[in-house]
């Protein structure tokens, strides 16, 4: 299986001096009150704008990067289903607080030869209420997620999709998804669909079509949910939901996010730039 590269959008320490590394032992620890004190709202805001288009964070599919839920009961580099680099294989230590603070404020040193690119260290006001809204929603947190306000209640819901989101409207209503299936001792399927501004999917194969929605309104990020049928593989339906952020940023390569499928299928989805092989014409792009 293809090599996914892990892509976490930065944290890191403002100002801070040069990490040690992973084997230089623990490194101070985060207390739980400092913790259950963070701002749950300001950490989800840092978490999609920086995180969120190569991680789902609650049980979700890996992206880019691998899905984070669990991430602290487990040992760095085991998540099943996602290929790590050899350093993060090797590492042999399990997540903590002050251990994801200390990786993320010095990726390169802490971890040498990962395959990890951070573009801008998260700002350290940040920093904190990020690390404690991970913690919730990949359930290692012993405090409850905090009742708030919708998070979303900024987003007048009174405006089109293509007004409120129009980054991800440009990026999915004018380029081709494909998915490719992997299928243990058979040839690989590929199709590719077409999320169109009315709500349908359609296709370059014949009988595969379905529907979109975006989900707004719960504790988490706006979601980008679907629903495919017709696939020429077992059990033919496909239903993800995938966060709008993820979908947001122009990058195309056949490979960006993957799912595990019926049985023993992988389902590997990418964007290509597009639509050459589309038959109907695209309404005007948003902005």
């Amino acid at each position: 299986m293809k090599r996914f590269r892990v892509l976490i959008f930065g944290l890191a320490f403002a100002g801070a001096a040069q990490a040690a590394d992973y084997k230089s032992g623990e490194p101070p620890a985060i207390s739980r009150d400092v913790l259950a004190k963070a701002d749950y709202v300001k950490g989800r805001a840092a978490f999609q704008a920086r995180c969120s288009a190569c991680h789902t964070v609650g049980e979700g599919v890996d992206l880019a990067g691998p899905n984070l839920h669990g991430m602290f009961k487990r040992q760095v580099g085991t998540k099943p289903e996602f290929e790590f680099s050899p350093t993060l294989k090797g590492a042999k230590f399990k997540w903590t607080p002050g251990r994801l603070a200390a990786w993320l404020a010095d990726p390169q040193n802490y971890l040498p030869d990962n395959n990890m690119m951070i573009p801008e260290p998260v700002p350290e006001k940040d920093r904190i209420n990020m690390i404690s809204f991970i913690m919730v929603e990949s359930g290692a947190a012993d405090w409850p997620r905090p009742v708030i306000a919708n998070a979303n209640a900024a987003t007048d819901t009174s405006k089109p999709y293509s007004e409120r989101y129009p980054s991800f409207w440009n990026h999915m209503m004018y380029n081709t998804v494909r998915y490719a299936f992997e299928r243990p001792g058979q040839s690989e399927y590929v199709v590719d669909v077409y999320y169109n501004a009315d709500g349908t999917v359609s296709s370059n194969q014949k009988g595969v079509d379905g529907f979109w929605h975006i989900k707004e309104g719960g504790p988490g990020p706006a979601m980008f949910c679907y629903a495919l049928q017709g696939f020429d593989v077992e059990p033919g339906v496909m239903v993800e939901c995938i966060p709008i952020a993820a979908m947001s940023i122009p990058r195309f390569n056949e490979r960006l996010w993957k799912s595990k499928g019926y049985k023993d299928q992988v389902i590997n989805g990418g964007i290509l730039p597009g639509r050459p092989n589309q038959t109907q014409p695209a309404e005007k792009k948003a902005g």
